[in-house]
Order: C-alpha cells, then structure tokens, then sequence
C-alpha cells in the first residue's frame, strides 16, 4: 500500500492539471474497478457507473495536484514552526515535503468528500482500510481512517521524495526522507488506546447457511432463512447467552409482515430466555418500508428497533426512479425504501445500550462515531452479504468493521448472516471468526465500554484540517527559482526617454516639460496624446518647435494608457535609448523625483516609484481610496508571488534590454492590468525589480484615464494569473 501509490504521485506532481486529471482518473479506473469487481454480479452498467463515478474523484485528486504540490513551494514564515522540535530539519527545509503533505491533505479531502457526495457518498476503497494489520492502525483513534489514509499517501510521497534524491547523488538527504518515511508508517504503533472498561458481556452470534435456501424464492426463502435461524438459536436454551445477534436478512418481509411467523421468532427467543438483536426488513404503518434491527428481550418481546438511516443506492432504493425507469436493471429493486430519521441506539433490559450499524451503514465512519458518541457500550453490525456470493466483498467489510472497532474503542460484533462473522476487540484485532456460508454459533466475552476516544470526541478534524492545508497550499503564491541576473552597468549619463500619455492635461502639460528639462538628466521626452479637445497636443506641438528634446505623437482618437505606452516603447527600443520612463502628465508624478528613480535604475532592470515602501506618501485620496488601493495590491503581491508594494504605480523606469523582454509576447491588459502585468512579466523572467519612493498627489486637473473597467479588469485578470500560475506544471 505504500509503494502503490507512487506512480500516480510522480505523474501529477510533474504535469499540468488537464494530464494530471487524466492520470488521476486512469488509475481511478484501474484502481476501482478492480477493487469493485463484485459489482459485476449484478451487472456491468452497475459496476462501470460507480467506477466511473469513484474515478472522477481521483480525477479531481489529479486536476488539483499540480497547485497543491510544487518543488520549489514558497515556505510562510512560521508555516513549519508549529512542528517545532518534532519536526525533523530535513522537513523543514526542504520544500517538496510540504508539497507532499499537501497530497497527503488533497487525497485525504477527496476521500472524504467521496464518502458524502453523491447519493450519500461510497466509502469503500479508503486507503486507510488496508493498514489494518499495520502498525499504524492505533492512529485511527486519534484521527479516523483519514489519519490512516493521509499517512499512507505521505509515506509514499516521502518515499519517492527519498528515491528521487538518491537517484540525484543526495544521499544523506535520501536516507532522511526515508527514515521519516519509516517513522510516519510505525511510530503510530505507540499511540496509547483505551481498553475497554465496562462490564462483559457473553454474545453469541448466528450465521447459517443460506446458500442452502437460496433455490426458493420470495417468501419462501425468507421463511427458510428465519428458521436456520430459529434452529440454531434454540440450540443455546442449555446455556443462554447474555446476547444473541442474527445478521441482517433474518427477518425479511415474508417472515416480518407474517403474525405467524413473528410468534415463531417470538417464541424461540423467550424458550432460550436471551435478549437478541436480528437484522429484518419490515413495513411501517404508514406503507412503507424500512431496514432496521429489531431488539427482543428475554420473554420474546420486541421492545427496541433501530431503522437503517443510510440506505444502498441502487440497492435498497433507486434514485431519480423515474428520470432513469429506461434502465431495465433498476427493477431488481421492485421498492423504494424509507431510511429512518436518525442515529440512535438499542436499548436492552441488563444491557449497556448497543449501537447497531446496519451493514453499508457501516463503511461511513460518521454513523459509529455517533453511536460511540451516544453512549454505545459495544457495536453490533449485522450484515448480510449473500449476494456478492464468495468474492472479495466481504473481506472488504470485515476490514471496515476494524476500523470502526479501533476509531471508537469498542468491540464489535460483526455479523453476518451468510459470513464473514467476527468478534472484534477494541483495539481491532480479530478474536474470531468464520468464513462465508459456513453455519456456525460463535460465543465470545465481550467488554463494553465507557471511554472515549480522541477521534470519537473530535471526530472528522483530519479531514477539515486538510481542507485547510490544501486551501492554503493552493492559495499560497506559487514560488519560483528566479534566475539571479545582473543588471550590469549603465552609462553614465545614459540616454533617456521619457513616455508621456495625455488626454486633456492641457493645465499641466507645460509645468511637467518644464520639470523635467529642470532635472539636468539626459532626458528626450515623447508625448502620446489621444486627441484631447482641450488643446494639449498644440502645446506640446509648439513646444516642440524651440525644443528638440520634446516630441509629439498625435491619435485620432482616445485608445487607451497600455497602447499609448506601447508606442513609446517601440520608440525607446528602436531608437536605443539606454532607459525607458512611464510617467503621468498631470503632476502626480513629481517630475523632481524622477532622478531618484534613475539612480536606482543603475541597480535594477525595472525600478519602480513606490507609495507604500519607507518614505513613500500619498495625498489628496481619502483613507478609504488609499486602503482600497493598498489592498488592491496586497492582492496582486498574494496572487502572483511577487515582493512588490506598489504594482499598479504608473511612474517606473525600464532599461532598454529588459523592455525588450517583457514585451516581446503582446500585451493583454490596459491601466492598472497593464502596470501589473509588465511586473509580473519582469519578476518571471527573473529581472532585478526594484522600488523607489515617491510622493504621489492626486490630480487637481482634468479627469483620470482610469475607468471601473479597468480597475475590474486588472482584478479578474490578477486572478486568472494567479490562478494559471498555482496550476502551471513544475517545468513551466
């Protein structure tokens, strides 16, 4: 079981999430449809739709296994801390363990999740199920079979943690992931688990041999079936026990719905004077139909029933009978039964309250921690497995009932009317047993109990507590090895131009031309107006007349700040400036900052003019605008993983080579997505990125260029690149 999963782990963890899917969803198929090949008996449309659909789960184990395990996964500060001294170094500095923690988590999710959805969920097929036998199983107290089945994904994923470091010459490291890998699969075989403290009780449980009968059919066999019961109880009248339990299928209808019948029951319990418990399928006074467990007490009076609240799918009812009446199989299920309201439990007189599982009901950890939780001594599951006739099936159930034996602490009688039987202690381990349509008495002490388990108290946190490791994996920036790239030298009075956008900044235009000649750099200025009908562009032409460091480009028509800066671009490049500046025209981007920025251009493929680093400032805005604005880009920094404060800032400086980069692909967004996205594209490409500090003042004059649209575009488009980069595959 440790070693099974790793194929399917090396293949998610390298792709993308559409292969991955598939991955997930092929091993599903193999996975499930062997394990369900019982299903078979009733048909293949049976067995192909519940692979299909347990599949699908591991189809979505697959689809979000590339966010959820990264080779270079970022480590929050204090993410590992809480491990403290327990956790090895080795955990705590090697990323792909937290990567595969995460598995660990997102499998155990989907497990989980399975368990409840659709139609009740189908819980057959959980790894932990098969760690029975293993040394782990005392975890199941702690956490359910959800401890079990993260343990077992994580001791596979360290285990390939382990071969992969040593097929790469890292020995040491080998040997450590492997030795955490050992510690996670025995270590738990410590964990101390309650013995049981009540009072013994002397249970007898019957199985018969119901292949014996199965040549008759309807009420027939149900008559024949109560007697080979009836039969081998009366054989206890010499030395009754304290309990006897019947599996399910005792009491069918044909025997349920007959008075004769039922006084026959009646009177083999009251001859042998022992209070029992036998699984039936009865119908209710208001016409239904409903599987339950009838508890007689010693004079063979019915004084306790427990009604089955999670019914079989296809089984004991057909959902959506009518939109699927086209499939002639669902007639094998000629009635619809009622599941019963609520968990509860079997009261007997002399008897510690016993709760009774009903069979499937027994594959959902929920229903016996609840019974635990109610106050149930012992668990007694009667089951009737005839139909999957000698195949794995009910091996597969006998596990389960271990499980629930050691989840909760208790013992558990699990019997079946046909077998597998067993008498199950709490620490689930079998103390008897007997195979499939083999008649038998079995009789064994069993202990009751009060205690309470860590699981049966606290119930299904490993699961929740995945949700919140995989969410937070997911949503974590996804990291990166950004290449360590020197910028290099500039010159040193590097040629500069200066990107000017307008659109009626005909107030300031002047003073901001004015401001930068003011500045004593090597600076040419080219102004991109969009036609502004306030005049703006026959100031700049003017201007241009008596200055030839200033140019104009002049649009038809208003086109937008990105293809504005975008004509600049092209400019700079071609023409072989050194530096490329973004700035606005309408002062608030003081043009006496901009030698800070230069300076630091000497450092930085991009420098930025930041707001919120040290020395920063804004004014004019309100604090609800500068919160939003802050926020805006906490969002950016938490969805893209970048270490930038300011990424929306529109006055920044580029050097020629990293423009050429960064645009090299076309640009897909406009305003604030524009100023994000060329960040973005930078900090990928592992350019240095550097913030300066500026003093931002809002405009006194003419209107922003920035829209609600824009504003809602950079948001979704921030996200849709979030997301890509959480899904990317590892090489990309």
């Amino acid at each position: 079981m440790f070693v099974a999963p790793i194929p399917l782990l090396w293949l998610v963890r390298g792709s993308g999430p559409g292969r991955a899917a598939a991955c997930g969803f092929a091993f599903g198929i193999t996975y499930f449809g062997a394990l369900l090949y019982w299903i078979l008996l009733f048909g293949e449309l049976g067995w192909a739709a519940l692979v299909l659909m347990s599949a699908g789960f591991m189809a979505g184990f697959g689809a979000l296994a590339p966010a959820v395990w990264r080779r270079d996964h970022p480590v929050p500060a204090g993410f590992m801390a809480g491990f403290g001294a327990l956790a090895p170094a080795v955990w705590r500095r090697d990323h792909p363990v937290i990567g595969t923690l995460g598995l660990a988590g997102l499998w155990t999710v989907v497990e989980w999740i399975r368990g409840m959805f659709p139609l009740g969920g189908f819980g057959w097929g959980q790894l932990g199920s098969a760690q029975v036998d293993a040394p782990a199983l005392p975890l199941a107290s702690v956490g359910g079979v959800w401890a079990l089945s993260f343990a077992v994904v994580l001791v596979s994923g360290l285990l390939l943690l382990a071969w992969e470091r040593w097929g790469s010459g890292r020995r040491a490291r080998a040997l450590a992931l492997a030795m955490s890998a050992v510690a996670v699969a025995i270590v738990p075989a410590a964990i101390p688990t309650p013995d049981a403290d009540g009072r013994a009780i002397d249970v007898a449980a019957l199985q018969v041999d119901v292949a014996s009968v199965q040549h008759l059919v309807g009420d027939q066999e149900d008559i024949a079936v109560a007697q080979l019961n009836i039969d081998r109880h009366l054989r206890l009248a010499q030395d009754p026990p304290d309990l006897v339990v019947w599996g399910e299928g005792a009491l069918d209808p044909g025997v349920s719905n007959d008075p004769s019948a039922m006084q026959e029951v009646s009177d083999a319990v009251a001859s042998v004077g022992a209070p029992t418990i036998a699984g039936a399928v009865t119908d209710a006074r208001d016409g239904t139909e409903r599987t339950v467990t009838l508890a007689f007490d010693e004079s063979g009076a019915i004084v306790d029933r427990y009604e089955k609240v999670k019914l079989v799918p296809f089984g004991e009812y057909v959902p959506f009978r009518g939109a699927l009446g086209w499939i002639s199989a669902t007639d094998q299920v000629a009635v619809d039964r009622t599941p019963g309201e609520e968990v509860t439990l079997i009261s007997l007189p002399g008897l510690p309250k016993i709760g009774t599982p009903i069979c499937y009901e027994n594959s959902f950890p929920s229903i016996d921690r609840e019974m635990t939780r109610l106050g149930a001594g012992i668990l007694v599951v009667v089951i009737n497995n005839a139909s999957y006739e000698r195949t794995a099936a009910s091996e597969q159930h006998l596990l389960m009932s271990r499980l629930r034996a050691a989840e909760n602490g208790r013992w558990v009688v699990h019997a079946a009317v046909s077998g597998i039987s067993a008498f199950i202690d709490e620490h689930g381990r079998v103390v008897d047993s007997r195979g499939l349509f083999e008649p038998a008495t079995m009789r064994t002490m069993v202990r009751s109990s009060d205690r309470r388990t860590l699981y049966t108290r606290l119930g299904d946190w490993v699961p929740w507590g995945s949700i919140v490791l995989v969410v937070g994996l997911i949503a974590f920036p996804r990291g990166r090895r950004r290449p360590a790239r020197d910028p290099g030298p500039l010159p040193e009075r590097p040629r500069t131009l200066v990107i000017l956008p307008t659109y009626n900044e005909r107030a300031t235009i002047a003073t901001v031309l004015d401001g930068l000649a003011a500045t004593g750099a090597d600076l040419d200025v080219l102004v991109v107006d969009d036609g502004s009908p306030d005049g703006t562009g026959q100031i700049v032409r003017e201007r241009s007349e008596t200055d030839p460091n200033v140019r104009l480009v002049e649009r038809s028509a208003k086109s937008g700040l990105a293809s504005a800066y975008a004509v600049g671009f092209e400019r700079a490049i071609s023409e072989g400036y050194d530096l490329a500046v973004e700035m606005d025209s309408d002062l608030s981007h003081r043009p006496d900052e901009l030698p800070r920025l230069l300076e630091a251009a000497t450092r930085h493929h991009l420098v930025i003019g930041s707001r919120y680093v040290h020395g920063g400032s804004v004014t004019n805005w309100s604090r609800s605008r500068v919160a939003l604005s802050k926020a805006g880009n906490l969002y950016a920094r938490f969805c893209l993983g970048f270490d930038v404060h300011d990424a929306t800032s529109g006055f920044r400086v580029y050097r020629r080579e990293a423009l050429e980069e960064i645009i090299a692909a076309p640009i897909a967004s406009d305003g604030y997505g524009f100023q994000i996205e060329l960040v973005y594209r930078a900090w990928n490409l592992g350019l240095s990125v550097g913030e300066a500090p500026i003093s931002f003042r809002e405009r006194e004059h003419g209107q922003s260029k920035i829209s609600r649209r824009i504003v809602v575009e950079a948001l979704w488009l921030v996200t849709l690149w979030g997301l890509r980069a959480r899904f990317r595959p590892p090489s990309s």
